[in-house]
């Protein structure tokens, strides 16, 4: 009886795990909407900037940060040293560290599970986990993977059609980079702070771009406009101020 009593509450632990799981998948499907048309911009214009498919799928395959792959495309071709562009893309995901840190201290996974769960993790992953109650891993994986599945697929699509149109640049897409970029940016520019944190890196980049190459132009805007959001973020916890 005990053995039977056991193997009931593995497969009701099991059964609970997987409905999870496919709330946290099913819950990012709107999102798939976003998802797989920039993956098919990042595609087409990896495909237009001259890497081959393999390496443009691998990217999405083992680096899955829309910010990230963007924002080292632009500085491919640019002489930018690879060092600076992986320190762009660090500085593009910086925000994944904190959500790490959230997630290691309330849920205090074994590293196994950190080392698999951390590859899916995004922003959006979190923020539908982190809505549906108590923070569970089984949900923050559906999702996470979720998104994954929707960017590679968006990938895909994107180096076909680069290897279908001969020359892409006649239907405008050189814009495809600044376009994205500017999706990615727009809908995270809600408060005074972040309006002039964005202002500080584009003034920033211009300046350096007259004494640097651009790739070092932009890593360091990128930093200092962190320095300068910040101290702004200090500033505006201090009691009794309060940002519009």
């Amino acid at each position: 009886m005990a053995i039977i009593g056991a193997v009931a509450r593995r497969l009701a632990t099991e059964e609970r795990w997987v409905r999870q799981f496919a709330r946290g998948f099913v819950a990012m499907l709107p999102l798939w909407f976003a998802a797989l048309p920039s993956g098919l911009a990042y595609g087409i214009a990896a495909h237009s900037a001259g890497l081959s498919g393999v390496t443009t799928q691998l990217f999405s395959l083992l680096v899955f940060s829309a910010a990230g792959q963007i924002g080292a495309l632009a500085l491919f071709g640019t002489g930018t040293p690879p060092l600076v562009s992986i320190g762009a893309v660090m500085i593009l995901n910086a925000q994944l560290l904190l959500l790490g840190l959230t997630i290691g201290r309330q849920l205090r996974p074994a590293w196994p599970t950190r080392l698999l769960l951390a590859p899916f993790l995004t922003d959006g992953a979190f923020a539908v986990a982190a809505a549906r109650g108590s923070l569970r891993l089984s949900t923050l994986f559906g999702a996470g993977l979720s998104m994954y599945l929707a960017w590679n697929m968006g990938t895909a699509a994107g180096i076909a059609a680069g290897h279908a149109i001969p020359d892409v640049r006649r239907f405008g897409i050189d814009f495809t980079l600044p376009l994205v970029f500017l999706a990615l940016l727009i809908p995270l520019v809600r408060t005074r702070t972040t309006v002039f944190v964005v202002l500080t890196a584009g003034v920033t980049t211009v300046l350096l771009g007259q004494i640097a190459a651009s790739g070092v132009a932009i890593l360091g805007a990128g930093l200092i406009a962190s320095a300068v959001g910040a101290a702004a973020l200090r500033g505006t916890a201090q009691p009794g101020r309060t940002e519009a």
